[in-house]
C-alpha cells in the first residue's frame, strides 16, 4: 500500500472510531442518574473510559516517536484494562482500584516536601501543603477504605489472550521509552516516517478495539 494511503487511512480509522466513542461518551453521561442506578457500576467505567480516550491528544507522523509510542502504550494499556474488566465482569471493583491508586498517589504527594527541600535548597520553608494531601489521604481512607491494587497489565493480558502482544508491544516500548543500557547504546532507530506510521496503525487499531469494548458496556443497559 502507498505510505500517503495508509497514512490517510489510518487518521480516518481514529477520526471514526473517536467519533463513535464520543457518541458512547454522551450516551453513559446521560446515563449518570438514579434511574440507572442498577448498571451505575458499568456507566461509571463506561463514561470514565470514553472521557480519557477522548481526552488524550492524537500524534500523527509529525511527532517524534516517543510520543507516538507513548500514545500507543497508553492505549494498549487502556484496552487491556478495558476487556478485562468487560470480559470478567468486574465494574464493580473498579472503584477499588481507583482508591488504591489515590492512597498511591497521595503517599507520593506528601513526600513532595523533602524532595523538593533536598534537590532545591532555595524551596526549605516554603508551604510543601503536606497538611492538605494528609488530609486528603485521612477523608479518603475514612470513606473508602484502602481500595485494592490492580492485578498487573501482563496478568490481565493473559487472561483476555493478548498475552502476545503484551510481550511484543508493552516491552518493546518499555525498552524504548524508558532509560536502560539498550537504549543507551545509540544504536536503535525507529524514526523513520515509516515506523511512525505502523505506530499509528497500532493507534488506530487500540482505540477500535477500546471502541468495541465501551459498545459491549453499552449493550448491557437497558434503553429506559
Amino acid at each position: 500500500m502507498n505510505l500517503d494511503v495508509l497514512i490517510a487511512d489510518t487518521n480516518n480509522k481514529i477520526k471514526d472510531n473517536k467519533e463513535k466513542i464520543l457518541n458512547l461518551y454522551n450516551f453513559f453521561k446521560r446515563c449518570i442518574g438514579t434511574k440507572y442506578r442498577d448498571w451505575a457500576h458499568e456507566i461509571t467505567f463506561g463514561f470514565l473510559v470514553s472521557e480519557y480516550v477522548l481526552n488524550l491528544k492524537i500524534a500523527s507522523k509529525d511527532d517524534i516517536v516517543d510520543a507516538v509510542l507513548l500514545l500507543a502504550r497508553r492505549l494498549l494499556e487502556v484496552f487491556i484494562v478495558t476487556k478485562y474488566i468487560v470480559t470478567t465482569n468486574q465494574f464493580d471493583v473498579m472503584l477499588d482500584f481507583c482508591v488504591y491508586d489515590r492512597h498511591e498517589y497521595l503517599k507520593g504527594c506528601m513526600t513532595r516536601g523533602v524532595a523538593d527541600e533536598k534537590l532545591f535548597p532555595e524551596l526549605v520553608g516554603l508551604d510543601n501543603y503536606l497538611s492538605d494531601f494528609q488530609k486528603q489521604e485521612k477523608e479518603l481512607f475514612s470513606q473508602h477504605g484502602s481500595g485494592k491494587k490492580m492485578l498487573p497489565i501482563r496478568k490481565m493480558a493473559e487472561r483476555i489472550d493478548y498475552l502476545d502482544e503484551y510481550n511484543y508491544f508493552y516491552k518493546f516500548t518499555s525498552k524504548l521509552l524508558h532509560f536502560c543500557p539498550f537504549t543507551l547504546n545509540g544504536d536503535v532507530n525507529f524514526d523513520r516516517e515509516l515506523d511512525k506510521v505502523v505506530f499509528l496503525c497500532r493507534v488506530a487499531k487500540y482505540i477500535e478495539k477500546i471502541r468495541y469494548e465501551l459498545e459491549n458496556i453499552y449493550q448491557r443497559i437497558p434503553k429506559i
